[in-house]
C-alpha cells in the first residue's frame, strides 16, 4: 500500500511543496512574518485533518498540531482561523484515515529537514524554542508507527484506492490552506 500512495501522490506533493513558505526557511531569508504565516498554515491543515483521522485510528494524536499552537501562541497569533475549515475534510472509515494519515506522518521527514536550517535564519533567532520544527528524532516515532500499521494488514486493490484518493484529497486541502491563508489574515492575540 505505501508504494501505492507514495506513487500516486508524489505530483501533488512536489507541486504543494514549490510553493511553500518552508523553502524561505532552507534559503535561510524567512521573515518573522512569513514564519508565523508557514506556522499557521500548517497549523490550520494539521488540525482539520488530525480531527478527521482520529475516530478510525485509536493510537493517532494529535501532537503536531499541539506544537504548532505553542509555537503560534507564543508568537501571539489568534488561533481562530482553525474554525473556518473545521468540516473541510472528513474520513469515512479506516482506509480513508491511512490515507490522510499517510500525508500527516510523512511530512515529519520534510520537518526535520527544515528544523536543521532554522538556526540559519536571521530574523527567527530571537524564538529561543521552536516546538513544530525542534528536529527531535522522537518525531519520526509517528511515521515509524504509521507504515508497521500499514505493513501487518492486507488491502484490497479497491482499499488501496480509496486510501490514495483520501492521501489526494488531504495533499489538495494542505494546497487550499496555504494558498488561502496569508500574512494578511493573520491576527494577533494582543490586537483581539
Amino acid at each position: 500500500m505505501i508504494s501505492k500512495l507514495r506513487e500516486e501522490t508524489q505530483q501533488l506533493h512536489k507541486e504543494i511543496e514549490k510553493d511553500n513558505l518552508a523553502g524561505l526557511i532552507m534559503d535561510h531569508s524567512i521573515s518573522m512574518e512569513e514564519y508565523k504565516t508557514l506556522l499557521l498554515q500548517n497549523y490550520v491543515s494539521y488540525k482539520v485533518v488530525e480531527n478527521a483521522i482520529q475516530p478510525y485510528l485509536k493510537d493517532f494524536g494529535t501532537a503536531k498540531s499541539e506544537q504548532l499552537a505553542k509555537d503560534l501562541k507564543a508568537l501571539e497569533v489568534d488561533l481562530t482561523i482553525v474554525k473556518q475549515y473545521k468540516n473541510a475534510i472528513t474520513c469515512k472509515n479506516k482506509v480513508e484515515a491511512l490515507g490522510a494519515a499517510y500525508v500527516v506522518e510523512g511530512s515529519v521527514l520534510g520537518g526535520m529537514m527544515i528544523a536543521k536550517e532554522l538556526k540559519n535564519c536571521q530574523e527567527l533567532s530571537k524564538i529561543e524554542n521552536h516546538h513544530f520544527f525542534n528536529g527531535d528524532r522522537n518525531n519520526v516515532s509517528g511515521w515509524k508507527n504509521f507504515l508497521k500499521q500499514i505493513n501487518i494488514e492486507e488491502f484490497t486493490e479497491e482499499e488501496k484506492a480509496q486510501a490514495s484518493n483520501k492521501a489526494k484529497e488531504t495533499f489538495k486541502f494542505f494546497g487550499k490552506v496555504f494558498s488561502e491563508i496569508k500574512a494578511d489574515r493573520i491576527q494577533t492575540t494582543s490586537s483581539l
